[in-house]
């Protein structure tokens, strides 16, 4: 009959305690390392999983230095958003296109652009860009909005319009019926 090694009690405990206080000195050293590259060492958070859905989007102007109207302004609409990583897809069932926008784990970005034709001589560029902050029924910031001249506008443009918004996830709150037009 073969004979059989044993390790004593005190000589496996004492292996596996070294093993833990090496593993337990390693780490923060590991971590240390790689925090040399003068990155904050800290992960970005991921965009959260429930930013993804529809949203009814309500605007207030603060500040209209445009003066041109309802057509200048920040429209309420209702947005689909898909997410793909940092990177969202904007859609509204009332508007043809989409619009792109950037979510850095604090912060949500949507840019608009689009023109608008005033006369027969004249267009509007607008740019628009929205910037929030998640909150527990959707999102909320502020919109900027920049009217440029196309043609024969006359004076005063460029010029912009402010708002804050309030943009409220339909899963998570009751949404007013949808009305284009």
């Amino acid at each position: 009959m073969p004979k059989q090694t044993r390790m004593s009690a005190s000589f496996g405990a004492f292996s596996l305690g070294t093993i833990l206080a090496s593993a337990a000195f390693l780490l923060p050293l590991v971590a240390a390392m790689a925090c040399q590259s003068g990155a904050s060492g800290v992960l970005p958070p991921s965009p959260p999983t429930g930013l993804a859905g529809n949203y009814q989007v309500m605007y207030s102007t603060t500040t209209d230095a445009c003066h041109l109207g309802v057509v200048v302004q920040p429209v309420d609409r209702f947005s689909s958003i898909q997410v793909n990583g940092a990177s969202l897809s904007l859609s509204s069932p009332c508007v043809a296109g989409s619009w792109p926008g950037t979510w850095d784990g604090t912060v949500i970005t949507i840019q608009y652009n689009w023109t608008q034709v005033s006369s027969s001589t004249c267009s509007w560029q607008m740019n628009e860009v929205d910037t929030g902050t998640l909150d527990p029924g959707g999102f909320n910031g502020d919109a900027s909005l920049t009217v440029s001249a196309i043609g024969n506008c006359g004076p005063g443009l460029p010029c912009q319009v402010h708002s804050t918004f309030t943009a409220v996830n339909c899963a998570k709150a009751t949404c007013k019926p949808l009305t284009c037009g």
